[in-house]
């Protein structure tokens, strides 16, 4: 990248020549003012020269030199009838003007004001005339020299020039380093994102880069900014992670569900070949009904595979008061008549516990609890429903004294196709392996919770609803 293209290279020239002409500026408001002030006191002192020569000899009408207070190089030039006449004062001395002298001098200066002339061979002076009253009339100019204030103006200028000058180097110095330190941030976050850019996102996990920012206040808007920017990237490093473990889960569901309704299949298979080779209509008849129940089996496996790619879908639910109580009792009462080897018991209150959800959705999710006490506890087991209300929320449990749930198991048992260890799979070939992320799937969308309790004799799952305002 050239200087040019840098926000630093193009501040830096902006910066200086913006102090230049700001120097430049107060070199010649320095000039203005010191010259109007010079000039002011020459122009003063210029008035009391001619009033000094006005009480000279004559009463002015001639030029004087037995004046006292007269300075040094003053120019008097005095035009009568009887003629003109010009001297020059010196140091000690007097010394007369030429003609040309007097008459140039007498010429180029006006009466009441005051000009800057040049006469030759002495230079520039700042002069007056005034026409002195009398028995004959007479013009008197005086001039005194202005080589002292040019002089003054001259190294003023001189002066001030060289501060603008030092002043302009030492932005150029200042704003280099300045502008490069300022800048640092804002070209680490453009090397950032360059290397960003070439990344290749397409898929998997990638460690993204990160802006290394110095130890700066916060206040800084750079210092902010690369704070920003690193934790956006923490974030799509964060999504990208989160998009291969989506990957790998939606690898792993394919993998599951393949091997899940390879085993239906199969078992069709080979009782559909088993029928047509069976002599008998026995033989017959058994095949045709185990080609049923795996056909309702791998049925019941596909619906709830629908119904989480539905959910995983983020389908809009329209959530409605939905009495909990009366739920949990239609769901208990569907699991009683099913499975008259359990003790089914209710908890419930007598008034109803209202909770904004989907009735036939959450039927679904006490059928599904239900049904995993059922599957994975063994016959004689108390199986409890209860509906409470707790810290503003409705909770409902489902508890049953079996063996418990291996820890293992217990920290995954929300998953997709994670079944129970051996000491819970009494009814193992019942269970698709997806009750349990069914009901997950389905209370997270009612806003609300699903968590697991186990120990051995005694295992609760508690769903957690926002009660209706």
């Amino acid at each position: 990248m050239s200087k040019q293209t840098t926000l630093a290279g193009q501040l830096q020239p902006r910066l200086v020549i913006t102090v230049a002409a700001m120097a430049v500026l107060v070199v010649l408001s320095t000039l203005f003012a010191a010259s109007t002030i010079l000039y002011g006191q020459l122009d003063a002192e210029l008035d009391k020269t001619q009033v000094r020569q006005q009480r000279g000899p004559d009463g002015g009408r001639a030029p004087g030199v037995a004046v006292p207070g007269m300075r040094v190089g003053t120019l008097i030039a005095a035009q009568t009838d009887s003629g003109k006449a010009g001297r020059l004062i010196g140091d000690g001395s007097v010394s007369e003007l030429t003609d040309a002298q007097t008459t140039q001098l007498l010429s180029l200066a006006s009466e009441y004001e005051k000009r800057t002339v040049t006469i030759d061979d002495l230079g520039t002076y700042r002069v007056i005339a005034k026409r002195v009253d009398g028995p004959s009339d007479a013009t008197v100019t005086v001039g005194l020299p202005v080589a002292e204030v040019d002089h003054a103006l001259l190294m003023l200028g001189a002066f001030a020039g060289g501060v603008g000058l030092v002043a302009v180097g030492a932005t150029s110095l200042v704003t280099r380093a300045v502008l490069a330190r300022a800048t640092k941030p804002l070209v680490a976050l453009s090397a950032t994102a360059d290397e960003v850019s070439g990344l290749d996102l397409t898929r998997g996990a990638v460690e993204v880069p990160r802006v290394q920012v110095a130890d700066e206040r916060r206040s800084n808007e750079v210092t902010r900014l690369s704070h920003a920017f690193n934790h956006m990237l923490g974030r799509v490093e964060s999504a990208l992670g989160e998009r291969e473990r989506s990957e790998a889960k939606l690898r792993q569901f394919v993998a599951d569900a393949s091997h899940e309704l390879r085993n239906p299949l199969a078992a069709i298979r080979g009782y559909a070949e088993l029928a047509e080779r069976a002599p008998d209509a026995s033989g017959t008849s058994h095949a045709l009904g185990r080609i049923s129940a795996e056909s309702k089996r791998m049925t019941k496996l596909v619906n709830d595979l629908l119904l989480l790619a539905r959910l995983d879908a983020d389908a809009k639910v329209e959530l409605v008061p939905v009495d909990a109580v009366e739920v949990a009792l239609n769901a208990v009462s569907d699991a009683q008549a099913s499975s008259r080897e359990h003790r089914w018991q209710l908890d419930l209150p007598e008034e109803p516990i209202e909770v904004m959800a989907d009735a036939d959705q959450l039927h679904q999710v006490m059928v599904n609890l239900l049904s995993n006490a059922r599957t994975h506890t063994p016959p004689g087991t108390t199986v409890t429903t209860s509906v409470r209300t707790e810290a503003g929320q409705a909770v409902i449990r489902v508890a049953d004294n079996g063996p418990g749930i291996d820890p293992e198991t217990r920290e995954r048992v929300f998953e997709r196709f994670i079944r129970a260890d051996d000491s819970r799979a009494h009814n193992v070939n019942q269970s698709t392996g997806l009750g349990l992320a069914i009901v997950r799937a389905v209370v997270q969308g009612f806003q609300g919770e699903a968590t697991v309790e186990s120990r051995p004799g005694h295992t609760v799952f508690s769903v957690r609803l926002p009660l209706r305002p």
